[in-house]
C-alpha cells in the first residue's frame, strides 16, 4: 500500500487557492517576473523553431490541423488549441533554454505559456491581467508540487507537474469555477507522463514532453467545460500523483506553506546558457577560470567537477555522441564545460554540429571527470567546485554556490532584453529594430492589454 494512502486536505486547498486567485491578488514583483519569463520564453522560441524535430512536428500537426483557433509560432497559420499548444512548447523548450525552478530542476512556462496562449487566442478576448493571473497560478501550482518531493529524478517532472500547471493556467483563462478547475486538474491527471528514459538517452522526445503536458492541459480544461467530470483526489487518493507516480514519498508541508502569500513564479531562474540547467554551475566555474588558462587549453592535464548525486548522474557522464548531438551536448557537463574554457562563452552556436564535433573540445571533453560529492544534499543542483590540473602540478580552482540567473544572482529586464535580443540575431529571422520594440513593449505592459492573445500573431508577423 502507498505509504499516503489518505488525503489530508491538500488537494482542496490547492483547488480553493486556485478558485479564488485574482490579479489583485499578485504582488508587483509576482507581475513583474511574469511578465520577464514571457519575454524569455517566446524569445528563446525565436530561434527554438529550427531545432532539430522542431520542422518536423510543426508540419506533423499543421496537416492535422484542426479548427483555426490558435497560431502555431512563424508558421503564419492556425491550428486547434491543444495542437498548438503541443508544437508552440517544443520550438520553446528544444534548445533547453527555458526557465527553470533550480529547487526542483524543472522548467515551467514551457508548458504554462504555450497552454495559456492557444487557449487565450481560441477564447479572445482576454485580457492581460486575466491572462497573467493565468500564468502566475500555473507556475504556482507546478512549483508547489515539486516541492513537495526530495527524491531524485526519474519522472520528468517539467512534464508530470507541469500538466497541472497548464491545465490550472487554461482553465483560469477559460475562466471556470471552483468544480470546472477541480475537475480540469483531475481529467488532466489521467494524462499525465513523463520519463526521464528520453533524457538519459538523448532522444529528441524529451523536449517533446512539456508540450504533450501543454497540450494535455488545454484538452483538460476544455473537456471540464464541457462537463467531463475528473478524479478529486488525483493528488492523494490511493492511486493519485504523490502515491502512483512517486511511491508516497512527499511531504504536504512545503506544497501548502505560504499558499497565497507568496508567489513561487518569483523564484524561476532565467538562464543564460541554452543547455541543460544542471550544467549551469559547472559552466560558471569554467567562465571564471577562462582567463586564467586562455591560451593554454591544449596543456590541461584534467578538469574536475564535484556537484550533488543527481547532476552528476543526470549530466556528468563522458560525453558520447549518439543519434541526436545537439541534445547529447545539452546535456553534458564535460561538454559545456570544455566549451566554456575553450570559447570563453556558451550561446546557441556550440550546440551545432560543427561546434559540437570540433576536435578540440571533444579532447578537452575527455578530460573532464564529474563526481559526486556527498556532502550535497541529492537533488541540489545549484553548487559546483572545479579544478583544473595544468603542466608542472599547477592546479586552479573555482567554487559556484548558486548559478546566474538563480534568484541570489537574478538576471535583469536589460539582460532579459539582450538575451532576447541575441536569440533574434541567432534565428535569422527578418525583424526590425521597430518589431522588436513592439514586442518587448506590449510584453512589458500586458496587464494594461485588452487582448493578451495578440501577443500570438504579433511576434509571428
Amino acid at each position: 500500500m502507498p505509504s499516503n494512502p489518505g488525503p489530508s486536505g491538500l488537494t482542496e486547498a490547492l483547488v480553493d487557492f486556485a478558485a479564488r486567485l485574482k490579479f489583485d491578488d499578485l504582488p508587483p514583483q509576482a507581475v513583474e517576473s511574469c511578465k520577464l519569463l514571457i519575454m524569455d520564453t517566446l524569445g528563446v522560441s525565436l530561434p527554438g523553431r529550427l531545432a532539430p524535430g522542431c520542422p518536423e512536428v510543426a508540419a506533423l500537426v499543421g496537416q492535422w490541423g484542426g479548427a483555426p483557433l490558435s497560431t502555431l509560432l512563424f508558421q503564419g497559420r492556425k491550428l486547434s488549441p491543444p495542437l498548438a499548444a503541443l508544437a508552440n512548447s517544443m520550438m520553446m523548450h528544444a534548445l533547453d533554454f527555458d526557465d527553470t525552478l533550480d529547487a526542483s530542476a524543472l522548467h515551467c512556462m514551457v508548458s504554462v505559456l504555450p497552454a495559456a496562449l492557444a487557449t487565450a487566442e481560441a477564447s479572445a478576448p482576454v485580457d492581460g491581467r486575466r491572462f497573467i493571473t493565468a500564468c502566475v497560478l500555473g507556475v504556482e501550482m507546478i512549483c508547489r508540487l515539486s516541492l513537495g518531493l526530495s527524491s531524485p529524478l526519474s519522472w520528468i517532472r517539467t512534464a508530470t507537474c507541469g500538466s497541472f500547471g497548464a491545465a490550472a493556467a487554461a482553465a483560469k483563462v477559460l475562466g471556470l469555477d471552483r468544480d470546472g478547475l477541480w475537475n480540469a486538474l483531475g481529467v488532466v491527471y489521467a494524462q499525465t507522463a513523463g520519463n526521464a528514459q528520453g533524457l538519459i538517452e538523448g532522444r529528441l522526445i524529451k523536449r517533446m514532453q512539456p508540450g504533450f503536458a501543454a497540450q494535455a492541459g488545454v484538452e483538460a480544461a476544455y473537456l471540464a467545460r464541457a462537463g467531463i467530470s475528473g478524479s478529486r483526489e488525483f493528488l492523494e487518493g490511493p492511486y493519485g500523483f504523490y502515491n502512483l507516480y512517486e511511491r508516497g514519498a512527499y511531504d504536504p508541508g512545503p506544497v501548502q506553506q505560504g499558499l497565497g502569500r507568496g508567489f513561487l513564479i518569483s523564484q524561476l531562474s532565467i538562464k543564460p546558457y541554452p543547455c541543460c540547467r544542471m550544467t549551469h554551475s559547472s559552466i560558471d566555474a569554467a567562465l571564471a577560470l577562462h582567463p586564467q588558462v586562455a591560451g593554454r587549453q591544449q596543456k590541461i592535464q584534467r578538469v574536475e567537477v564535484r556537484a550533488s548525486s543527481m547532476v552528476t548522474e543526470m549530466v556528468g557522464k563522458a560525453f558520447v555522441l549518439g543519434d541526436d548531438p545537439q541534445v547529447d551536448a545539452q546535456f553534458s557537463i564535460p561538454y559545456t564545460v570544455s566549451a566554456a574554457l575553450l570559447r570563453g562563452d556558451v550561446f546557441l552556436g556550440d550546440f551545432e554540429p560543427a561546434a559540437i564535433q570540433d576536435p578540440a573540445a571533444r579532447e578537452l571533453a575527455r578530460k573532464v571527470a564529474v563526481t559526486s560529492d556527498p556532502g550535497l544534499a541529492p537533488k541540489d543542483i545549484l553548487p559546483a567546485a572545479m579544478a583544473i590540473t595544468l603542466p608542472d602540478g599547477e592546479r586552479l580552482s573555482a567554487e559556484v554556490r548558486a548559478p546566474l540567473g538563480n534568484p541570489a544572482r537574478p538576471m535583469s529586464r536589460a539582460q532579459c532584453r539582450e538575451k532576447f535580443n541575441k536569440c533574434l540575431a541567432y534565428s535569422g529571422l527578418p525583424r526590425e529594430r521597430a518589431w522588436v520594440e513592439e514586442v518587448l513593449t506590449f510584453i512589458e505592459n500586458l496587464e494594461r492589454a485588452p487582448d493578451a492573445a495578440h501577443l500570438a500573431p504579433l511576434i509571428s508577423d
